[in-house]
């Protein structure tokens, strides 16, 4: 199923899919991870620019719509039902308004809100959003503030970048580093050629 919803959103996109045997190897294994009792409870795919770990998450989004889309509403549920896509990036965005609450963001607030809840949180392009910002004088530490929020929580986290695994440490912190061991399976996409130059 993972392969295919993976080729499903490539060519959304009008491109073609390109099936490899290594990207084949990283749909086998995130599939086991996802049907196992292993106890980690996020996904972190690390590796080089252009080799579908953006694909993968949107086509893991598509997955759980389908598979959950008999299932109707839970209200009051916690976590919260349902899985979005924020890339780091937006997601200081959404921090800084949640920090700073005014009548102009209250959207924003929302969707940051949101996002700690949620059952699924996907974080794309890890490491590419500045690791501290400034919003009104105050420090925001977006990405790693949620990831904690939700390590705490042991919600769903899935997380794609560009960042290898031992680069974490270095680029947020070893607590950061720790907490991603404990609750991410990793998959390393390496250094694989860029789809995106085929």
């Amino acid at each position: 199923m993972l392969i295919e919803a993976c080729r499903v959103e490539v060519i959304r996109r009008h491109r073609e899919f390109v099936a490899t045997e290594e990207y084949k190897k990283h749909l086998w294994d995130i599939s086991k991870w996802l049907t196992s009792k292993e106890s980690t409870f996020g996904l972190f795919l690390c590796g080089g620019a252009g080799n579908g770990k953006t694909t993968v998450l949107k086509a893991l989004q598509n997955l759980y719509r389908v598979l959950t889309s008999n299932e109707g509403t839970r209200e009051g549920a916690y976590p919260r039902p349902g899985y979005i896509i924020l890339s780091a990036k937006e997601l200081v965005m959404l921090a800084k308004a949640y920090n700073n609450p005014t009548r102009e963001n209250v959207e924003e607030v929302y969707r940051y809100k949101s996002a700690r809840t949620i059952e699924i949180l996907a974080i794309d392009d890890l490491g590419s959003e500045p690791k501290e910002s400034m919003s009104y004088g105050d420090f925001v530490t977006a990405a790693m503030d949620i990831i904690c929020f939700r390590y705490d929580e042991q919600f769903c986290t899935l997380v794609s970048s560009n960042l290898a695994a031992g680069e974490v440490s270095t680029y947020y912190d070893e607590r950061i580093a720790d907490r991603f061991r404990e609750m991410m399976h990793i998959v390393d996409f390496g250094t694989e050629e860029s789809f995106r130059k085929k």
